[in-house]
């Protein structure tokens, strides 16, 4: 490895390997348990004196499709059924000279085995026949996982019915606001390093890294076409990677022997809606009336092919939204003056602070496929597109202008499938494959700008120029004009990914062991800031440079503010404003903004596993075994030798501040040497399955999103580069005209801005550590208690390296370089939660889950994909970053109960977390309560810096969502049922309080303000 620690986090992957290597060498032979798509059935059959039977057979019945599947006993009477397809078996065992025994009505889900004990009698009596019952501990299971029953899934209100939001009822997973929208974190870990399966196939974006669609569609797939969510923040066995974080593995329904169905319909409407108000620390009374519409309506149908041999089943979902936000503004005299000048100069944007309406619209359609084609072979398909458009999607800021959204789009086309194979008695092999591509464009459809001068600019926006993406004001935070990010005509990425593991059982082990490849590959059309970036520090100050010219400039102290022969103020003044900054992009000699902005980013991951579930006693079970994966990132576009800061490479330069190597070799290093051992023990000590302690430990990778590494590819001062002005460089680096850009360079960049990828870059690594104790302590009611510890390192972080603080090297000479964005593992978190549950799944009349978790959330810097942006105080002060992270939350609630009474059926969730820290800004040396507007807002005049995250944000977050439905019987076979949701019940403001300034902010998504107001929708749904 490039780094090796010499701290405790060395240790635990060696111990588990030695661990891991003790138990392979002294086992009769190694398998596996844990399963992405399928179950297990395994017990043990005795003969009427409790003594192990051999040569039993055992017969596994699917009752609803006919699937049978026979095995032997071993010589310990010991059986197992591999790779089941899920639902609900009857198990037989029959033995020569015995009656047959028959278990009925047991469920089979994902990832879970199920241990029955069947005990055959005399020959001379009568079979024996017992209906299976289920207990409220696993006693087997050694991950840290929560599966939402199916009751839960379908019965619980569920706003939008997004898949994602049940995930959030399982402990240890919130969501936080984000960077870039919210974000699902699992563990305190940052929300890029989930991974999303669906039927075993990655449901994630390779450049973003997040799920696929993102965090704008309301829904992805029909919510009734989900059979099982299984959320694992802790233990995952070695066959799940690319993730430091949690998984979330979602499976779908499949067609049976009997033709089911459903239709839906869902709206919502405004006029049944609350009214939020809100009341800040700071600043007046914040209230909005809802003005939107929702309608929602889908269905599902599945069915037999051919009896017990094919079957189908479909699912389709479609949403049409339509909402009106900021119909009313921050009221103040900055605003009517901007607002009377921009209608004046600029027609087009006269309304641009009006109401602002947008659109979430969605489509989502699925088709799936089962085959037996034989006793030996089953096949599945199943094909899967969505379609979302939010118009105005793209910010939701009430002192921002209609002008600063983009048209936001996503398509995606998903073909998977597996074929699970029989091969022996004791060996099964299952593959799987997928292909995907999703596109994700972002035109902008807003207003250009008809003064624009693009005389002698070569333009990608031809004679249409837009408004410059532009900021005014430091205390209201205006912003209209089209955004830096945008257009991006062509997003999208494809995805191969194949897999096949072989499963083995022998005596008490079950093995598996597999490998598996994914390809991704990003193309985008990227042409950030083409269109300017300006931010001015009053509105007065923008009036007036737009009506005098670039060269006006506002002069500190008694200065006149002007325009001044040889851009200085005539009293020897410093020059303060109006232009902050200005940023565009731009070629690099005949290189055009386009063609610098153009490429294809194409990541390859490798990974193979080992595995062995060891049961060495009724009571105990044991899960140990090794993981390896390689990320093989892409070549940069231009070679080390030939890029613009070639002759930094392998230099070290000496300042005052001391001696510095160049961090990167003009390459981006590809992490082959992801070992990842993992340990799980469960101990049923009575084994009577009333209660089991667990413990798990192991080491978890995630992948490095193509985000992160597309500026090292594109702006490196060959290609690319990003061109600077503001008016305090109006001499020598002079802003444009407000309406005007300014001229692609055709020469060598002047210090343009670089992105390297350290010469040490490796994918972010996390040491997990659970222990937890679960009980059933009367009925069907369990309790439970968790421990978990994640300690994040080698987190993706974005250093300057040329900053003033370490003395400007690599700034000087022909190479010179103005920031040097340096890409590298240098950051870390530290995670410890305490969880309580309370769960009673088994009686259908009342089933509830309800869990608290208190939480210590640490890191040293949470910027998980901003490239723009530096997060910390002094580039020479790091350790000032380390204190509670962004996402630490004290406190988290969730739960969920379904009842029926008298009929109807009432179920609800309700959810609690408690505010996000944010930092504090120092005023005469000292902390001043205030939140701080930047990083450096924490320095004080003494240059003693804050510690980052002090203070709590105003975002703590309440929601109680009540479902009351009634069902209707419509023919022999179906039922009408007809419902009422209640979202966010008691009103609750929830509001919006971002990590950062939404002045100059450069997420790519922000949403600030008042949160959902309480909502009432109806619903019918069809089901036969």
């Amino acid at each position: 490895m490039r780094h090796v620690s010499r701290g405790p986090e060395r240790l635990l992957p060696v111990a588990l390997s030695a661990v891991l290597l003790l138990f392979v060498v002294t086992a009769s032979s190694v398998s596996a348990q844990s399963q992405a798509t399928t179950g297990v059935i395994r017990g043990v059959v005795s003969d009427p004196s409790d003594a192990p039977l051999a040569g039993a057979q055992v017969t596994v019945h699917d009752t609803e499709t006919n699937f049978e599947r026979t095995v032997t006993t071993n010589e310990r009477g010991v059986f197992v059924a591999l790779l089941l397809p899920l639902g609900t078996y009857n198990v037989t065992a029959r033995g020569v000279g015995y009656s047959q025994a028959t278990r009925t009505g047991i469920p089979v889900r994902v990832g879970e085995t199920v241990d029955l004990a069947l005990k055959l009698g005399a020959v001379e009596l009568a079979p024996v026949v017992v209906e299976a019952q289920q207990t409220a501990v696993d006693p087997a299971r050694v991950q840290t996982s929560t599966a939402l029953p199916v009751q839960a899934v379908a019965g619980l209100p569920n706003n939008g019915r997004n898949f994602l939001n049940l995930t959030l009822l399982t402990p240890n997973v919130s969501i936080v606001q984000g960077p870039d929208g919210d974000e699902l974190t699992v563990a305190g870990q940052r929300g890029i390093h989930n991974n999303v399966s669906v039927d075993g196939a990655d449901f994630n974006n390779p450049f973003f890294g997040e799920q696929r669609g993102g965090q704008r569609p309301a829904f992805t797939f029909n919510l009734d076409a989900v059979q099982e969510i299984v959320v694992t923040s802790g233990g995952a066995s070695a066959e799940f990677g690319r993730s430091s974080s949690g998984f979330v593995n979602v499976i779908t329904k499949s067609g049976t022997n009997q033709l089911r169905g459903s239709l839906h319909y869902f709206g919502k409407y405004d006029w049944l809606s609350g009214t939020p108000q809100h009341t800040p620390a700071t600043g007046p009374v914040q209230t909005f009336k809802p003005d939107f519409s929702q309608n929602q309506v889908g269905f599902t149908l599945g069915g037999p092919i051919k009896r017990d041999h094919a079957f189908f089943f479909l699912a389709y979902d479609q949403q049409i939204y339509n909402d009106v936000k900021q119909k009313t503004r921050p009221q103040s005299l900055a605003l009517d003056s901007l607002t009377t000048f921009l209608a004046g100069r600029y027609p087009a944007l006269a309304n641009d602070f009006g109401p602002i309406a947008r659109t979430n619209d969605a489509r989502a359609a699925l088709a799936k496929f089962d085959w037996h084609l034989s006793d030996r072979h089953n096949l599945s398909l199943k094909y899967n597109y969505t379609w979302s458009q939010q118009k105005n999607g793209t910010f939701d800021v009430d002192t921002w202008g209609a002008s600063a959204n983009g048209l936001e789009k996503d398509k995606s086309n998903a073909l998977n499938g597996s074929l699970i194979s029989f091969l022996s008695q004791a060996t099964a092999n299952e593959f799987r494959f997928q292909f995907a591509r999703e596109d994700r464009p972002r035109p902008y459809t807003g207003p250009t700008n008809p003064l624009g001068d693009t005389t002698g600019v070569s333009s990608i926006f031809g004679s249409a120029v837009p408004f410059h993406d532009t900021d005014v004001d430091f205390g209201n935070a205006f912003r209209f004009g089209m955004p830096f990010f945008l257009p991006i005509p062509d997003d999208h990425d494809t995805r191969i990914q194949l897999l096949d593991n072989v499963s083995i059982t022998r005596g008490n082990h079950v093995i598996k062991l597999g490998g598996e490849w994914n390809r991704t590959a990003t193309t985008q059309i990227f042409v950030g800031f083409a269109g300017g970036r300006m931010a001015f520090s009053s509105v007065t100050g923008f009036i007036n440079f737009v009506n005098q010219g670039s060269h006006y400039i506002e002069c500190a102290g008694p200065d006149t503010s002007g325009v001044f022969p040889g851009d200085t103020c005539p009293g020897g003044g410093s020059i303060t404003g109006p232009v902050i900054l200005y940023l565009q992009s731009s070629g690099v000699g005949s290189v055009t903004v386009k063609q610098a902005g153009t490429q294809t980013i194409t990541q390859n991951e490798f990974a193979g596993f080992l595995q062995d579930t060891w049961k060495p006693s009724a009571g105990l079970t044991l899960n140990y075994g090794l993981r390896w994966e390689a990320q093989i990132e892409p070549n940069p576009i231009t070679p080390p030798g030939s890029v613009f800061f070639a002759p930094w490479i392998d230099s070290t330069v000496t300042t005052a501040q001391g001696s510095f190597t160049f961090p990167s070799d003009g390459r981006i290093p590809s992490d082959k040497k992801m070992w990842q051992p993992r340990l799980g023990i469960a101990w049923d000590p009575h084994a009577d399955g009333q209660q089991v302690f667990r413990a798990n430990a192991g080491v978890y990778y995630a992948r490095i999103p193509g985000l992160n590494l597309a500026s090292i590819r594109s702006t490196n001062g060959s290609l690319g580069q990003t061109l600077f002005g503001s008016s305090g460089t109006v001499g020598f680096l002079p802003p444009p005209a407000f309406d005007s850009l300014l001229p692609l360079s055709t020469g060598t960049p002047f210090q343009p801005d670089i992105y390297v990828a350290d010469r040490n870059l490796r994918n972010p690594r996390t040491i997990n550590l659970t222990a937890s104790y679960e009980r059933q302590v009367a009925g069907d009611l369990a309790v439970s208690f968790t421990y978990t510890h994640a300690r994040g390192d080698y987190l993706t972080r974005f250093v300057n390296r040329t900053d003033a603080a370490f003395g400007s090297p690599f700034s000087g000479g022909p190479a010179g370089i103005g920031r040097l964005f340096n890409v590298e593992s240098s950051a870390k978190s530290r995670y410890n939660g305490f969880t309580v549950g309370l769960r009673r799944v088994l009686d259908p009349k009342l089933q509830f889950e309800l869990n608290y978790t208190l939480s210590f959330d640490k890191s040293n810097d949470d910027n998980e994909r901003d490239p723009f942006t530096f997060r910390y105080a002094e580039a020479d002060s790091l350790q000032r970053e380390y204190n509670w992270s962004d996402r630490d939350q004290r406190h988290r609630f969730n739960g969920w109960v379904l009842t029926k009474i008298y009929g109807f059926s009432v179920n609800n969730r309700v959810s609690y977390y408690s505010a996000q820290p944010a930092s504090e800004k120092c005023v005469g040396n000292a902390p001043s309560g205030q939140r701080a507007l930047s990083p450096q807002d924490r320095i004080c005049a003494d240059g003693h810096i804050l510690l980052r995250n002090t203070i709590r944000k105003d975002n703590a977050y309440f929601s109680w969502d009540v479902r009351i439905a009634r069902p209707i019987p419509a023919g022999p076979q179906g039922q009408v049922e007809a419902m009422v949701e209640i979202f966010n019940l008691t009103n609750t403001d929830n509001f919006r309080d971002p990590s950062n300034t939404v002045y100059l902010n450069f997420d790519g998504t922000l949403r600030s303000g008042l949160g959902d107001p309480r909502q009432l929708q109806a619903g019918l749904r069809w089901i036969f």
